[in-house]
Parts: C-alpha cells; structure tokens; sequence
C-alpha cells in the first residue's frame, strides 16, 4: 500500500509539472519558441519529467535488495534500516522498539562507562574489570539489535496477510502453515532479543547507580551485577 500510495504521487508530481510547463495559460513552453532560453528551458524540464518518470518509476517496482550483515557496519546504518518497517502493520512495533532500544542503550552505555571513569583510576584492576564488561556487554546488544534488523527483512505485510487467510486460497494449507511458522519463529526470535536487550539496559542503569555509591554493600551488590551483565551478554550471543 505504501509503494503504491507513493506511485501515484510520483506520477500525479509529474502529471502536474508537465502541465504547469506546457500549458497555454500556464508557462507555455515550446521547443520552437523563438527566446532560444525560453526553447531551451522547455527540453531541459522534458528531458528531466522523462527521466523522474522512468527512473522514479523504476526504482518503485524494482523489488528491494537485502542488505547483508557486512553493509551494517554502524549502529546509525542499523537504526536506517529498522526504520523502513517501523510502519509495518504487524511487524512495526517491534522495529520501532528496537530502534528506541538501540538509542537508550548507546545512553545507557555513555552513562555506566562515565561513572566507571569517575570511580576507578584507569589501569587498575578494577577500572579493566568493569570496562571490559561494560564495553562487551554494550558491543554484543548492538549486535543483537543489528541481528534483529537483518531478521526484520524477511517480514512481509503483505505475504503475512494472505498466510493469515490461509485456508480460503487454493494452495495447500499444510505449505501455508509451514510458512507461518518461519514468521513465528522469526518473530520470537525478535521478541526474545528485545527482552534480553531491555534486561541488560535495566542491569546497566542500576549498576551505574551502584558504582556511584561508595559502601561496602554498594561494592558487593555492583559485582553480583556485573555477573549478571557478563550471563546476559553471554547469553545474547545465543540471538544470532
């Protein structure tokens, strides 16, 4: 619906220009006009109608490429191509999840790193120990994120809301209900990720809270969260 919709503006944009250029009672431009500028103007507005024409068209239909994990190199080219399924009808809330993810963990990161920082002197065991942790932990939720933005290409709104009415077409329904459940399972597969994802930004928040406070207690509560911080980087690994 959103290419078609796009179709019909794209054409309607060129219908209008044409006529806004061609028009008697409008510009009326002609090649043969005698002002040679005037002539000129009106095959360089053709030539451009053409080709918005041809290639806007082109670039419509053509069916979209998917972009391997090699061309995500930065979580900004991530988050762009979570975007294009933000307003998915089915899909849409987790790409819009995940992109707020991606944002609040990058703050998340920002926040326990600078506290470490202020806490630890750098180079002592301490200090290596948490950063380590923190820096991986933070490496391993983009990747995830990265993960779930490449898993979002397989969804189709379209596709998906024809296997939802399986049963009323003539292709088998056992085929059909083989197909659903890649989407299924595709689709817990994203939702599992966002909850280890939404945990570790939890663990991280907390631990900065933790690191800021100098007790005794503080210090033993901040190394039991930095065990659980490393069990869910571990366990993002998993969610490839």
């Amino acid at each position: 619906m959103k290419k078609i919709i796009k179709l019909i503006l794209l054409n309607l944009s060129i219908a209008v220009g044409a006529v806004i250029a061609y028009s008697d009672g409008l510009l009326g431009l002609r090649p043969s006009d005698a002002s040679i500028l005037r002539a000129g103007f009106s095959i360089i507005i053709g030539l451009a109608l053409a080709f918005a024409l041809i290639y806007g068209n082109y670039k419509l239909l053509q069916e979209p490429k998917l972009i391997q994990r090699d061309a995500l190199t930065n979580p900004e080219q991530v988050e762009s191509l979570l975007k294009e399924f933000t307003n998915s009808s089915y899909f849409g809330n987790y790409a819009r999840t995940a992109v707020d993810q991606l944002r609040r963990l990058a703050a998340s990161t920002r926040r326990t790193v600078s506290v470490i920082r202020e806490k630890f002197q750098s180079g002592t065991m301490s200090f290596d120990k948490y950063m380590s942790i923190i820096e991986a932990a933070g490496a391993t939720a983009i990747d995830n994120i990265r993960n779930i933005a490449l898993r979002m290409q397989m969804f189709d709104d379209a596709e998906y809301r024809r296997l939802k009415n399986y049963r009323s077409d003539a292709i088998p329904d056992e085929i059909q209900q083989k197909q659903i459940e890649l989407y299924d399972r595709n689709t817990q597969f994203i939702k599992n990720s966002i909850a280890v994802n939404e945990e570790l930004i939890l663990k991280m928040d907390t631990l900065a809270l933790e690191v800021s406070d100098s007790s005794a207690r503080n210090e033993n509560d901040a190394d039991e969260l930095l065990d659980e911080i490393t069990r869910l980087t571990s366990e993002l690994k998993y969610y490839k």
